[in-house]
């Protein structure tokens, strides 16, 4: 394992998976009353994705904005917030996650008493942001672009590893496609490659560990992101006791075509 500034590069065949270890990660303020650390995106080497996790206290706000080369995802952690977009305004809590499509405003406010922890997913390595000025919002319940947890159930993906769905084409995204994986002790997901999009996997709560093309057990703490590249051999298994879940990115539509491997 080689150490370059705040990212371990785990080298084999000429290959580079990028583990973003949460402990080295600067903090940066994208807005007044929030906390930022970028998890995947150009400057951690990926070419296909932007992955960051966001802290929001209560009453903070961020200004309504576009992303004109990307749609965003944003996955609500913990925490009530209230989202603009387009010309609607709506609630979110935990569990729900919101898809803002290319080119469309949005914004998103802590209407809570807690502070709020977000992850956000651009299928793009370099967003571009630019700020707009606030429209008349409509109150409405989520739109159709929201997954609402409390209108979900899990299914089985694997045995001992449930799993939500939250953005694809059943939202109307157009080149994201993210899934939260609940691992229980000693439950295994297939290794496989994706011949045409990089994965970012992302450990949300508990350890778990990693495959990586020859290697088979890289340790993913809690709050570690990995991104893999097109075509290498990658896969994640909980040798723990205790249950762990994975947030799955991919950055490309659903669903994402893949090569099952050994």
């Amino acid at each position: 394992m080689v150490r370059l500034g705040n990212f371990c590069i785990i080298p084999s065949k000429g290959k580079n998976m990028t583990i973003v270890k949460r402990s080295n990660q600067n903090i940066s303020n994208p807005f007044d009353g929030s906390e930022m650390l970028l998890m995947a995106g150009e400057s951690t080497g990926a070419g296909m994705i932007t992955v960051a996790d966001l802290f929001v206290d209560p009453g903070a706000k961020s200004a309504y904005h576009f992303h004109d080369n990307t749609e965003e995802s944003i996955f609500v952690v913990e925490g009530d917030l209230e989202f603009r977009l387009g010309n609607k305004k709506f609630s979110v809590s935990s569990g729900d996650c919101v898809l803002a499509p290319q080119g469309i405003g949005h914004g998103l406010e802590n209407i809570g008493s807690t502070r709020a922890r977000l992850i956000t997913v651009y299928p793009d390595p370099s967003p571009n942001r630019e700020e707009l000025d606030e429209v008349e919002f409509e109150n409405a319940s989520p739109p159709s672009s929201v997954f609402v947890r409390k209108n979900n159930e899990p299914y089985e993906f694997q045995p001992g590893i449930s799993r939500y769905d939250m953005v694809g084409d059943f939202l109307g995204a157009k080149s994201t496609y993210i899934s939260e994986l609940i691992f229980e002790p000693g439950s295994i997901a297939p290794n496989h490659y994706h011949p045409s999009h990089e994965e970012a996997m992302f450990c949300l709560d508990g350890n778990l560990m990693a495959v990586y093309a020859k290697e088979n057990g890289i340790n993913l703490a809690e709050g570690d992101c990995f991104t893999c590249e097109i075509g290498i051999r990658h896969g994640i298994y909980n040798s723990s006791n205790d249950t762990a879940t994975l947030l799955a990115l991919h950055s490309t539509l659903n669903p994402p075509p893949r090569v099952d491997v050994e």
